[in-house]
């Protein structure tokens, strides 16, 4: 037991040196922009990030705020971030005060630019979840479409905590209040600030949970899963997808159904084969609070040995967006 432990463990840091990665595009405007991290930078210093870009200034949040930030002073400055590090390009005089050392995923950014452009970051998908703090105003931000994404009614219409219209976008340099939330939608690697009224482990209109806390884990024969449940009032439809670009593997997966034997009244498993390379897979409308279990299996035969990671997309008609990684030992 001992070595297949010393087995596995080896195997999964294999996997950890070869991660999921995707591609996020970060649109800049001149001025301020509050940008949402989707993915852990390979290089995660402001500077390797943001180093060919116009960007002189990039502060990262480290302390809950008060609805008093909002209420008295709606304006971006710098010199009053008292709650959080702050990265100054070379350039500036400033630069020798810099305190933001490494960038973070899944963290919001306000990031500084002396022209428009256009950032793309590669780095790993962690799959975890938002840490909602209680009562405060959160710097929150989520996976959704470039086209189609949801307004902010639809995303936070199911969870009683978000249904309301505490929320601060920020334009032009300026937080403002979204005052009309069924007209105003949602932007990918957009950070906003939203109130969260008690606790909540809200993450969007889909749930979706896999077997592993680091997403869909698969060791050998024994099989995992990923869940979905409607969370929303209203019917969604999902798609699920294996991304193959930006050097994710093309795992030999399949889906495990539970079988009647006609002879014996017994139930036995069966493996429905995904296709090999990338795919894409529509399932019905999930009604509101309904749910789906998706076991998943490695093809042991066809998949290398050792450890090897993919990724899993899944996506809704009301365009919100969810990345799953993919580990598994064979």
């Amino acid at each position: 037991m001992k070595k297949m432990l010393i087995i596995v463990t080896t195997a999964l840091l294999s996997c950890a040196a070869s991660a999921q990665t995707r591609v996020q595009t970060v649109a800049l405007e001149k001025g301020w922009n509050a940008v949402w991290l989707e993915v852990q930078p390979e290089f995660a210093s402001p500077g390797d990030v943001f180093g060919d870009a116009p960007v002189d200034i990039v502060a990262g949040y480290v302390k809950p705020v008060s609805e008093a930030q909002f209420a008295k002073s709606t304006a971006v400055n710098v010199q009053s971030l008292s709650g959080w590090n702050v990265w100054y390009a070379p350039h500036r005089a400033d630069a020798p005060l810099s305190r933001l050392r490494q960038l973070r995923g899944d963290m919001g950014y306000l990031v500084h630019a002396l022209a428009p452009a256009t950032v793309t970051v590669r780095g790993t998908v962690s799959g975890a979840a938002f840490c909602w703090t209680p009562n405060r105003f959160n710097l929150a931000g989520f996976t959704v479409a470039a086209q189609g994404a949801p307004t902010f009614r639809q995303f936070f219409q199911g969870s009683p905590a978000h249904n309301h219209n505490k929320v601060y976008r920020l334009a032009e340099g300026v937080w403002r209040q979204v005052l009309n939330p069924d007209a105003e939608a949602m932007r990918p690697g957009e950070a906003f600030w939203v109130f969260c009224a008690g606790g909540s482990d809200w993450q969007g209109p889909l749930a979706v949970a896999a077997n592993a806390s680091a997403g869909l884990m698969l060791v050998g024969a024994l099989p995992g899963e990923v869940t979905f449940k409607n969370a929303s009032p209203h019917p969604l439809g999902v798609t699920l997808a294996l991304v193959t670009e930006d050097g994710n593997a093309a795992l030999p997966l399949a889906a495990v159904i539970k079988a009647v034997l006609p002879d014996t009244a017994g139930v036995t498993d069966v493996p429905i084969d995904f296709p090999d390379g990338a795919w894409s897979q529509d399932f019905p409308a999930l009604e509101a609070g309904g749910g789906l279990k998706l076991p998943f299996a490695l093809r042991i035969k066809e998949a290398a040995q050792g450890g090897s990671t993919g990724l899993l997309k899944v996506t809704t008609d009301l365009g919100t967006e969810t990345w799953v990684p993919v580990r598994a030992v064979n």
